[in-house]
């Protein structure tokens, strides 16, 4: 079963360029909703390259993860450390679809932040 969390550690903060990153993850029509904003593939790529710019390490708990044929859904805290030593974290609930070849095609995803300590 194909995992948001392996898949965002490798995005986000990965050794591959973000453009190897996407093709292993998501399909090239990929699209993205995050708290009721959709994005296409492309504005996702220039995303990520903006945020691998600033971040130093990427935490992930998964706190529920269920697949049920092409459907997925999960749950998951990130917390996201910035090379300026900032920290910050949010509660993620995503839903989305697994495509045929196993990446995913599509996320829905409503975000909260979470207090640092």
């Amino acid at each position: 079963m194909p995992s948001i969390s392996t898949a965002l550690r490798e995005l986000l903060a990965g050794d591959l360029p973000v453009e190897d990153a996407l093709t292993k993850h998501v399909t090239d029509d990929y699209r993205q909703s995050t708290d009721g904003v959709w994005i296409d593939r492309a504005t996702f790529a220039q995303q990520l390259t903006q945020l691998r710019g600033f971040i130093e390490r990427v935490e992930i708990e998964v706190k529920s993860e269920l697949s049920q044929g092409s459907a997925y859904a999960e749950r998951h805290v990130i917390t996201v450390t910035q090379r300026d030593g900032g920290v910050g974290s949010q509660e993620v609930y995503l839903f989305g679809e697994i495509a045929d070849d196993g990446r995913f095609a599509w996320l829905e995803e409503l975000t909260r932040a979470l207090p640092t300590a």
